[in-house]
């Protein structure tokens, strides 16, 4: 058996790149604006042990709030997903998965495409339910042709047949 060569990709998609540098243009943005402000508090408080303090603080208060916006943004959203699958897996086929108008961007083209394959899985669940719909109802009709006194073997072959064809073709 020969083996399947796998070809990496080391360009991710296009909406992913677009979430990746907005996160680092903010970081850079916040960072560049506050090293303006510890320069300028340095000329008027004088360097020492005072202005480290401020400094450090300032930049673990920089990471601690981007961390926190950034995660929110990107890892937030699939809580509410969670939450809404378990309802689909509970039985609310016709349900979607929603996409906020803040949700990250490569996050909604995900769930567009989670949206088709939940279309799909709409599709066979209603296929599945007419099947069985006309599988009872056609059993029902062979029982009791064959509790008849005498049944015909003609009759038997056409309930047969049309049980047959039902099944093929459920939306007739």
């Amino acid at each position: 058996m020969s083996e399947k060569h796998i070809r990496q990709k080391y360009f991710v998609s296009r909406e992913l790149r677009l979430s990746i540098a907005l996160i680092i243009l903010w970081s850079l943005l916040v960072t560049a604006f506050f090293t303006y402000f510890a320069r300028e508090l340095s000329e008027k408080i004088g360097h020492g042990a005072l202005l480290f303090a401020v400094v450090m603080a300032g930049y673990l208060l920089i990471v601690i709030v981007l961390t926190l916006l950034f995660s929110h943004r990107l890892i937030g959203p699939f809580q509410r997903l969670k939450t809404e699958i378990r309802l689909i897996v509970a039985g609310e086929y016709r349900r979607k998965l929603n996409v906020r108008r803040n949700d990250d961007l490569y996050i909604r083209s995900f769930i567009v495409e989670v949206n088709k394959i939940l279309d799909e899985f709409e599709k066979l669940h209603n296929y599945r339910e007419d099947v069985m719909k006309n599988v009872d109802s056609e059993l029902l009709n062979m029982i009791s042709i064959i509790e008849e006194r005498e049944p015909s073997r003609e009759r038997l072959r056409e309930a047969v047949l049309s049980f047959r064809k039902k099944i093929k073709s459920p939306e007739e």
